[in-house]
């Protein structure tokens, strides 16, 4: 989450989490209006939830607000205006997002997915195991794979490449690092996710924009963020708001 403040003409910024900066959201002025402006880095796919408590001022559209930026890299996200800006106008906000898209309207229809690497790796984790896809993890339906970093990983389903991450050099069982680790998302046709993380530093092979078919190389797996060990974590999901998502149970090929 960002949190920036304004009190009569002065600006205040908190950069408490700086570790992924696929989103950052930023102030664009002109006279008694300021512009919230979300601005993507390496992803084009991400859900956004702003909230701004304001004094002497309104918003359009109406806030809090919740968006898809569904495949733009620039977006304006609200406009705050001062009411009567001869008096004091005040206003903070905050914004919290997560990778992926709100579910479509119609539900998906089941869909058999290959396995996300050639050979045999074992799983060390499956949905709902104890150690981070329990309740509430955001990860019940998600897969974990032991393998050697370096071991190439491809596209179980077919789709689109929508956000990478590469510059995470560290991992371990540390909680700190939940949010720093490095990934490729891919969007499928039916608007359903699917995300392999925890690669190696500058492990990507695949682009943003780039389609891919099953079997595609995207990358090569590692051991960065939140991780017991080298490994792959495979989901399917999709976004709710800026602060939660939902996996999908899904099978795999024989």
């Amino acid at each position: 989450m960002r949190v920036l403040a304004f009190a009569a003409a002065l600006l205040f910024a908190t950069n408490a989490l700086a570790d992924d900066t696929c989103v950052a959201v930023k102030e664009k002025r002109t006279g008694n209006n300021i512009d919230l402006v979300a601005e993507l880095t390496g992803c084009t796919e991400t859900t956004i939830t702003l909230a701004v408590t304001l004094e002497n001022m309104t918003a359009s559209p109406a806030l809090p607000l919740t968006i898809d930026t569904a495949g733009k890299t620039s977006l304006v996200l609200a406009t705050l205006s001062a009411i009567d800006p001869k008096q004091r106008w005040n206003y903070r906000w905050t914004y919290d997002w997560k990778y992926g898209r709100r579910a479509p309207a119609t539900k998906p229809k089941a869909y058999v997915y290959a396995l996300p690497f050639a050979g045999k790796f074992p799983l060390d984790q499956g949905p709902h195991g104890a150690f981070s896809h329990g309740p509430g993890s955001q990860d019940e339906d998600a897969f974990d794979w032991k393998m050697p970093e370096g071991t190439e990983i491809r596209a179980a389903r077919a789709g689109v490449v929508v956000n990478v991450r590469q510059d995470v050099a560290v991992g371990g069982p540390d909680l700190a690092l939940k949010k720093d680790f490095n990934y490729v998302i891919v969007r499928h046709d039916d608007g359903t996710f699917a995300e392999y993380n925890h690669l190696q530093k500058n492990g990507v092979r695949a682009k943003v924009g780039q389609k891919v078919d099953v079997g595609a190389l995207l990358g090569l797996s590692g051991n960065t963020g939140f991780s017991s060990g080298p490994h792959l974590h495979f989901a399917v999901f999709n976004t709710i708001d800026g602060k939660t998502r939902a996996t999908i149970p899904i099978t795999f090929a024989p």
